[in-house]
């Protein structure tokens, strides 16, 4: 299988490159000219980076006039249902999977016809070694590729460059792989058993010639070759041959080497998930080797780098060797003529900026921002009366009153807000909040809105794929805080034209008939799926239409309070358990359960949890001799309609801005094998699986043994 590697100065002259790959796929379809858009076909995962590389795979391929077809699935099942119906087509030739599938067998799971290819871009780790170092399927077709000689397989696997440090493994892995079989072993067995048995024979013969004749010793005296000793003569050379030939032939290895390979491959295997660089990232870096790199592209690709790092996929280190590249593309496309910038109703540029570890505060305001911070809530507890009390003693103390930052922050005092970075660095400090900020980027977007900071889109277009439709969710009316529901403070979010209208004024049959609705699909597993590929659609179209993304911003917030009410309620209960090995906590009962059905909804709580209690647990098990290096935490959900729990498992870093491999992922495999529970491993982040509710007991105390 060709392994692609990232365009870099160092690369040989035989290594394949992302232009290699996406030249070829281009010439595919040049040469099939009439091939509709069921000749190209891009089945994308159904998470933040998987959108944002469609949306610039699908740019690039606009600019070059291939027809393509996205197909969104948000897990296994969903899968093996489009690829099916991918395989049946006739026009297909391309198949492209995003953001998906590093863990598959790629060659056995997809029985590709002949002149069909498939290509993957996939930034989960780790990978099946079969798709990195298992030998390439010739391409059937007959076709040259425009790449060269050299590539004429059917699986072209999108590397990042970090295959290259699995020199170790991919030598285990190939001694293992290429080990002749037992049977094997066996036939060369039995051949030396006859060769054996023939030189035994041979040497019996030869005594019988030195008994012979003269005629029989001396045959060129007599007027002829003897035909005994020739055919004699020809077997020992061909003997020869054959031992020459099995002394070639690889033989089983030692059991000690044996064992060494193994464990060396399990090790890669056991060390558990991570995400390398982002499949968006990857496609920029093709944009940019091809010359059609513009802003928009490179938007998207710093927001799948933002939501790696805010989603605790990479740590600070990587994020910041990340933003340093993005701040010279910045500065080669967002040239400012004079060093100054002029009010511009087109302007769409990009500029870099320092965020702060509040949520959207300037979309919301200050004090709400802060109290929906996970960082903040950890180091302040603030889901205690004196944890909000010490949050309100720190802006008093920075000279901030209560009711300026209750304000929206477009309204609040201008003074204030340019003192703020100021004002924090020197007083936070007193509190424990000591790594407030980090780079960043904004974006303007002309007179529709001022700028838009990457971390609050990565807020926003999130939300759409989670709860865009599928729940329902109350957000505040503009003007109408702490209003109440009594007083119309409120209304129910919704992406149609109906997300205006007041509760009051609803027509009470249609509201009964839409009840009746959603109770009819809430049973329904085809109409769940339904709504993860319409939310896929309402954020693709977010991302070019800046007027919805600025909709969908009251909808993150008020996903950020049902995850900071549910994550209070189950510290304020003492709901948590620790275990020996790991935190475990289950959400039986409240008004949020469905919400946290959805896997990202529910990893987002785990993530919260882990920052708000990491100071306190770090310190508890130091004072007890632990030496503290990772902090995993399994959260689950009831959900009654299906009558299983969404379980979900997080490895936090003691040191916030860190990242430690998930090792849940195996550990669910084996704790559902062993303790005979009814589980669903359906999702493409192997750290979240479906129990049955009945077994939820038996699959924990299993996972807890196998833990530890």
């Amino acid at each position: 299988m060709p392994l692609i590697q990232p365009p870099a100065p160092d690369l040989r002259s035989t290594d394949l490159t992302y232009v290699h790959a996406y030249t070829n796929i281009v010439s595919r379809v040049r040469r099939r000219t009439g091939s509709g858009s069921g000749g190209v076909v891009i089945i994308v995962g159904i998470d933040l980076d998987g959108l944002l590389a469609a949306r610039i795979l699908a740019s690039m391929f606009r600019q070059d006039d291939v027809p393509y077809r996205i197909v969104p699935v948000g897990g296994y099942e969903e899968l093996e249902a489009r690829r099916d119906e991918a395989l049946q087509s006739e026009e297909l030739h391309t198949l492209i999977l995003l953001s998906l599938g590093s863990l598959l067998p790629l060659s056995s799971y997809f029985e590709l016809p002949p002149g069909c290819q498939l290509h993957i871009i996939d930034s989960h780790r780790p990978w099946n070694l079969q798709n990195l170092f298992g030998l390439d399927l010739d391409d059937e077709s007959g076709e040259t590729n425009i790449a060269g000689p050299s590539s004429g397989g059917k699986i072209w696997v999108w590397g990042d460059g970090e295959e290259n440090e699995l020199d170790g493994v991919k030598r285990s892995w190939e001694a293992l792989e290429y080990e002749p079989s037992d049977s094997e072993s066996d036939s060369d067995e039995e051949d030396d058993d006859e060769g054996a048995e023939e030189n035994q024979e041979d040497e019996a013969s030869e005594g019988e010639e030195e008994d012979g004749s003269e005629e029989e010793r001396y045959p060129e005296q007599n007027g002829g070759p003897s035909r005994k000793r020739r055919a004699n003569k020809g077997d020992g050379a061909s003997r020869k041959k054959q031992k020459d030939e099995d002394d070639d032939r690889p033989r089983r290895l030692p059991e000690a080497i044996r064992e060494a390979h193994y464990d060396r491959v399990q090790r890669y295997y056991d060390s558990g998930t991570s995400s390398g660089m982002s499949v968006s990232q990857s496609l920029y870096l093709l944009a940019t080797v091809l010359e059609r790199a513009d802003n928009d592209l490179l938007w998207l690709a710093i927001l799948s780098v933002t939501y790696q790092y805010t989603s605790s996929k990479i740590d600070r280190d990587r994020y910041e060797a990340y933003h340093e590249l993005f701040s010279d593309e910045v500065v080669r496309l967002n040239a400012i003529p004079d060093g100054v910038r002029q009010p511009n109703p087109d302007d769409r540029s990009i500029t870099r900026s320092e965020e702060l570890r509040f949520t959207m505060f300037r979309h919301w305001n200050l004090y709400d921002s802060m109290l929906h911070s996970g960082y903040v809530a950890g180091r302040l507890g603030i889901w205690k009366e004196k944890g909000r009390k010490r949050l309100q003693g720190l802006l008093a103390k920075m000279g901030f009153s209560l009711q300026q930052c209750q304000q929206a922050w477009a309204h609040m005092d201008m003074d204030l807000k340019k003192q703020l970075p100021d004002r924090l660095e020197s007083i936070a400090p007193e509190y424990g909040l000591v790594e407030l900020s980090y780079p960043s980027f904004n974006r303007h977007f002309g007179f529709v809105l001022s700028s838009l900071s990457a971390a609050d889109a990565v807020e926003g277009i999130s939300s759409l794929l989670e709860a865009a439709k599928g729940v329902r969710l109350e957000i505040d009316k503009e003007g109408g805080r702490n209003g109440g529901e009594w007083f119309g403070g409120t209304r129910t979010w919704n992406v149609g034209r109906r997300e205006d209208e007041d509760k009051e004024n609803i027509d009470p049959r249609r509201k009964k008939d839409d009840e009746a609705r959603e109770d009819g699909e809430k049973g329904d597993g085809k109409k769940a799926q339904a709504w993860n590929v319409a939310n896929f659609w309402i954020a693709y179209d977010a991302l070019d239409d800046i007027t919805l993304l600025r909709r969908s911003l009251p909808l993150a917030m008020s996903l950020h309070r049902s995850i900071i009410r549910q994550g209070s309620s189950l510290l304020e209960k003492a709901a948590i358990r620790p275990l020996r090995t790991f935190r475990f906590c289950a959400i039986k009962e409240g008004p949020d359960l469905r919400l946290f059905s959805h896997p990202s909804t529910l990893s987002r709580l785990a993530l919260w949890l882990v920052d708000a209690t990491r100071d306190r647990w770090a310190e508890k098990d130091s004072k007890q001799g632990k030496t503290v290096k990772s902090l995993p935490f399994v959260v689950a959900c009831l959900n009654d309609e299906k009558g299983t729990y969404l379980v979900v498992g997080v490895t936090g870093a003691p040191d916030f801005g860190d990242v430690r491999k998930n090792k849940f992922g195996l550990a669910f495999q084996e704790a559902a094998e062993e303790s005979g529970a009814g589980a669903k491993h359906d999702m493409f982040e192997t750290s979240v699986v479906e129990v049955r509710q009945s077994d939820l007991t038996t699959f924990i105390e299993k996972l807890h043994l196998k833990s530890a």
